[in-house]
């Protein structure tokens, strides 16, 4: 009986266990724990920009007077939607210890006393008016929320959307992939091709740029899938995807999902060297889903210049990741004809 006890509080003890290392294994790694870098548009790293406006320090009494004055009869606050009307500023001296402060309009968009005689026209003749400066931009993320809301009061809805959940796990093989793609013996730019519902292996080339120079290691890796799939499908194209499977930044998910898959769909990208401007379209062209690469490059257009990836003309966005296994790469020896290339 004693021994039974015992061997049920052993398995029950060994599946909590089980459970915690799972749980571990599966939570999401805070953004700021990565060990890469998301490349972001420059929106998402821009600095404080402000535009002055007016505002009117009223009592709280009057507030709803002077907010409907200012939507009725003054210019539009469009494109300061993320800046809240009213703040409240302490004034020990006053009835109600405190005042508040109403932002009116733009301030290049009235005449400061073409503003003042409106107010004494109706009646907000003892409102002192001021100029003050707020946040031009809404913010994007907490860190410019953070550093911006101290100009004036902002609204901000942090959009999860932002962070993509990498678990350890996740982690783990991204750096399998690229330590392999580093560790080869040709001194080229490697890129390869993986699907990431599989972990399966899609392409895998280097840089050949010396029997053609538009044969570089991406275009090489993309023109490798499309001869398989062409062999595999015809002309057909993968089989077709669930919008919960689209991995890809797409500007409507379950559009792209009615679709067949096109080119490389959904892979993720694995290149030793940022590429260049002719390979981050073509890889926009082929609708990957997300590109890690280790090595910055001068002609580089993900992280360098451009930001290819990233421009909201584009009828496709993937995400990218660079510096990925940073201090591995500091020893990798790139072969002396390709250093002054484009990547």
């Amino acid at each position: 009986m004693l021994y039974s006890l015992l061997m049920e509080n052993k398995q029950e003890n060994s599946g909590t266990r089980s459970k915690q290392a799972k749980s571990q294994q599966e939570a999401s790694i805070p953004r700021e724990e990565w060990p890469f870098e998301e490349v972001l548009s420059d929106e998402y790293e821009r600095h404080l920009e402000t535009i002055d406006v007016y505002t009117a320090h009223v009592e709280p009494k009057q507030t709803n007077s002077i907010l409907k004055f200012a939507q009725k009869k003054l210019p539009s606050l469009e494109g300061l939607e993320h800046c809240k009307k009213i703040r409240r500023i302490a004034k020990p001296e006053t009835e109600s210890g405190f005042e508040l402060e109403v932002i009116l309009c733009k301030a290049d968009a009235l005449d400061q006393d073409k503003l003042v005689d409106m107010l004494k026209e109706h009646q907000f003749e003892d409102c002192r008016i001021s100029t003050v400066p707020v946040s031009k931009h809404a913010p994007l993320n907490r860190q410019q929320f953070d550093a911006w809301r101290h100009v004036w009061p902002m609204s901000y809805r942090e959009d999860t959307r932002l962070d993509p959940k990498f678990t350890q796990q996740d982690i783990d093989i991204i750096h399998s992939h690229m330590q392999a793609i580093l560790a080869n013996q040709q001194h080229s730019v490697v890129c390869r091709v993986v699907d990431p519902s599989t972990n399966e292996i899609m392409a895998e080339k280097s840089d050949t740029r010396a029997e053609h120079p538009l044969h570089h290691a991406v275009m090489n890796s993309i023109d490798h899938v499309a001869q398989n799939e062409s062999k595999l499908y015809g002309g057909c194209g993968r089989m077709k995807r669930t919008a919960s499977q689209m991995t890809a930044v797409d500007d409507d998910a379950e559009a792209a999902a009615k679709k067949a898959a096109y080119l490389c769909t959904g892979y993720d990208i694995y290149i030793t060297h940022e590429p260049c401007a002719m390979c981050a379209m073509a890889l926009v062209h082929s609708r990957v889903s997300r590109v890690f690469y280790s090595i910055p490059s001068k002609t580089g257009s993900l992280g360098t210049n451009y930001k290819i990836h990233a421009h909201a003309s584009l009828n496709h966005h993937y995400r990218v990741f660079r510096h990925v296994l940073k201090d591995t790469a500091a020893t990798f020896t790139l072969d002396s004809s390709l250093q002054d290339q484009e990547l």
